[in-house]
């Protein structure tokens, strides 16, 4: 074989290789599991927390053991957490396996004047549940629903640009965020899913994106629930 035929023949191989490449970008899937932060303190005693920086309790940091356990076959390129303490002690189940990478943006909502009130309040919990889903209301020194939406976006923005050819990724929020972040991921309007997702401290969500298609969600249903099957 002369210079000149192994030129072109090895321009092919490239350019067949090339093609292979692409096809399989095509269809490169973002697996994204999203998880709650384990139990605090003020979740058993049902106060409300939101910006308030807990750490998880007793009962918090069995329920992170048990998401590692769960999760322990699954190989995980990153974890992307909360900043709060206790979505980041939740995190650190993944240790060793997986970059954590903890962000501002992931951080529960900060509900102003309604931070710490015990939700065994009737009054208390009535006018919270009349406006904590009000697109526009700070809570009277707290955050919008509207700034959060706009967060949760802006941090899948940032970490889909991390992981253009797939791969699986873990993110640990909170009851707040992570109606958004999976609103956002799924094409629901945020302004429903706000309202009608409720993630406990114990599920799991795993949520599949191609590149192209509709997204999928799966619900790990622990034995405490068996009655939503």
């Amino acid at each position: 074989m002369n210079l000149v035929s192994f030129l072109r023949g090895l321009r092919g191989a490239l350019f067949g290789l090339t093609l292979t490449l692409l096809a399989a970008a095509a269809h490169a899937q973002l697996t994204v599991y999203v998880v709650r932060h384990g139990q605090t303190d003020w979740n058993l005693q049902g106060r409300i927390q939101g910006g308030t920086d807990n750490p998880l309790n007793a009962t918090g940091r069995e329920q992170a053991a048990t998401l590692g356990r769960t999760l322990s076959s699954v190989s995980i390129d990153a974890v992307y957490t909360s900043s709060h303490q206790r979505a980041r002690q939740t995190a650190e189940v993944f240790e060793g396996r997986a970059p954590i990478r903890p962000m501002d943006d992931l951080r529960e909502r900060f509900f102003g004047k309604f931070e710490g009130a015990n939700d065994k309040d009737p009054a208390v919990l009535a006018d919270w549940n009349k406006r904590r889903f009000t697109w526009d209301d700070n809570m009277e020194g707290g955050e919008t629903l509207e700034s959060q939406s706009r967060r949760a976006e802006n941090a899948l923005q940032h970490i889909r640009a991390q992981h253009p050819n797939g791969g699986t990724i873990v993110i640990v929020g909170h009851g707040g965020i992570n109606p958004l972040l999976v609103s956002h991921l799924i094409g629901v309007p945020t302004k429903e899913g706000a309202s009608a997702i409720n993630q406990g401290n114990d599920e799991i969500y795993r949520i599949e994106l191609p590149k192209s298609g509709t997204a999928q969600i799966w619900k790990l249903i622990p034995r405490s629930k068996l009655s939503e099957l």
